[in-house]
C-alpha cells in the first residue's frame, strides 16, 4: 500500500500517480506555485511541481526587452542570440517598431535605433542614448 506524498494518506484508489519518484492521489498533485490542480499533465524541475503556465514563467524563454515570458504563441523578432515580443522589436529614440530586414544599429545588445535616427544626428543621439541608459540603469531593479 503506498503513501501519498502529499496527504500522508493511504492511497486506496485504483490508480496512483508517481510524480518525482513518489506516489500521489490524483487530487493532492498540485502547482507549487498556484495551487491548480494538475491531474492530467504536470511539469517538475529542482523538486517542484508546477504548472504549464508557473513552468514557462519559471523556466522559459525571456523577451530580451521587456524580460517577460515568451509564450509559444507568441509573434517574436530575433537580433543575434535575442528574441524578443514584436511590440518590444523598438528604435530606442522614436519607438518605432523595426521590421525584419530593416536595417537597425544595435547598442548595448538589448537597444537599437533605426538608421533614419542614427543618421538623423550622431551627437545628438549620443546624447539621449547616455541620458536614457542614465535613467534605464537608475531605475532598474
Amino acid at each position: 500500500m503506498a503513501i501519498c506524498a502529499g496527504c500522508n494518506n493511504a492511497i486506496l484508489d485504483r490508480y496512483v500517480f508517481h510524480v518525482l519518484e513518489k506516489a500521489w492521489h490524483a487530487n493532492c498533485i498540485q502547482c507549487a506555485d498556484c495551487k491548480e490542480l494538475l491531474s492530467e499533465t504536470c511539469f517538475t524541475r529542482n523538486g517542484l511541481i508546477l504548472c504549464r503556465k508557473d513552468f514557462a514563467r519559471r523556466y522559459g524563454t525571456r523577451c530580451a526587452g521587456c524580460n517577460m515570458g515568451l509564450d509559444r504563441n507568441d509573434l517574436v523578432r530575433r537580433a543575434r542570440d535575442k528574441i524578443f515580443h514584436v511590440q518590444c522589436f523598438q528604435c530606442t529614440v522614436c519607438q518605432k517598431k523595426l521590421d525584419t530586414g530593416e536595417q537597425l544599429y544595435i547598442l548595448n545588445g538589448n537597444r537599437f535605433v533605426c538608421k533614419h535616427d542614427y543618421l538623423a544626428n550622431p551627437g545628438k543621439l549620443f546624447l539621449v542614448l547616455k541620458i536614457f541608459f542614465s535613467f534605464f540603469v537608475l531605475f532598474e531593479n
